[in-house]
């Protein structure tokens, strides 16, 4: 890309016309002939446009292999701001608008947490192919960076051996089956109650304790208590139970609502309630085919 093509690239970029970016110093028909590459711009010109532009001159005049730099610290300020305000996708938005695939290991961090977040929102409101397609995003930007991401590879094997045991078709590109069936990590909400479940499949109440002395407050949690209370035969504290979860407003439409729906099949039909358990099969179904809509 010439000085010119980069010029106008950028014009357009910013929604200025070239009367605007002409402004006072020069003339639009001069910017036309540097844009359309029939004409290089003076030092001083190249300077003005710059400053207009709002990028180093040394943009302008660096060669394709070099603008690198350049484009990573005109869009900084913007990134900086889109992760304060916890922005993700508008930080993504912003990475790509501006250095399209090219990154060094910062901006491959960034990316990597910046995909892992966004896969994490989409999981939690239900979108679970959009999901399983971040995931595997942030794992692989994760292993274009030195720093330490070994956080991310891991919780998203958690959330893959959640998403594999849902439908078979969400499955991950980037993990391999081993890594995903050993996977722990504790500092995501979700990976922490997947641990947890597991440990109450194998009757390791000390493990399960634990977590609840420490979420014993979330949706989570209650859901725990309530799968303990069924598979102890107490069906009508259980139903109880899962009755007080669905009327909750901290659960949402997802995965967990999924398995209430799952678990309260279950227990009408132990209870001899078989209306009840099919309308319960139908609801969980109909919710299976809305998680898994296409991205």
């Amino acid at each position: 890309m010439n000085i010119g093509e980069k010029i106008k690239t950028l014009r357009l970029s910013k929604m200025m016309t070239q009367a605007d970016l002409a402004g006072d110093q020069i003339t639009r028909n001069m910017l036309c002939t540097i844009e359309r590459g029939a004409a290089l711009p003076s030092l001083p010109t190249a300077c003005y446009i710059a400053e207009r532009l709002n990028v180093p001159v040394g943009y302008l005049f660096a060669e394709a292999h070099e603008d690198f730099a350049y484009r990573k610290m005109a869009a900084m300020p913007n990134v900086r701001r889109a992760l304060g305000a916890g922005d993700y996708s508008g930080c993504l938005a912003v990475l790509n608008a501006a250095l399209g695939d090219a990154f060094d290991d910062e901006i491959a961090l960034i990316r990597a947490e910046c995909e892992y977040h966004v896969a994490k929102a989409a999981f939690d409101c239900g979108r679970l192919r959009a999901a399983a397609a971040g995931f595997d995003r942030a794992v692989e930007a994760a292993g274009c960076t030195v720093y330490d991401t070994g956080w991310i590879r891991t919780r998203a094997a958690v959330y893959f051996r959640y998403l594999s045991l849902l439908s078979p078709t969400l499955v991950s590109d980037t993990l391999d089956e081993i890594e995903i069936n050993t996977a722990k990590s504790v500092g995501d909400d979700f990976c922490a109650y997947i641990l947890a479940k597991e440990a109450l499949d194998g009757a390791r109440e000390g493990e399960v304790n634990e977590y609840l002395a420490r979420q014993g407050d979330t949706v989570y949690a209650a859901r725990l208590r309530a799968l303990s209370l069924m598979r102890s035969g107490a069906l009508k504290e259980a139903l109880d139970a899962y009755e007080a979860l669905l009327s909750s407003d901290a659960l949402t439409v997802g995965v967990l609502m999924y398995e209430v729906f799952d678990d309260m099949e279950l227990c009408c039909r132990r209870n001899d309630d078989y209306k009840r358990a099919y309308e319960f099969a139908s609801s969980r179904q109909g919710l299976l085919e809305r998680l898994l809509e296409e991205v």
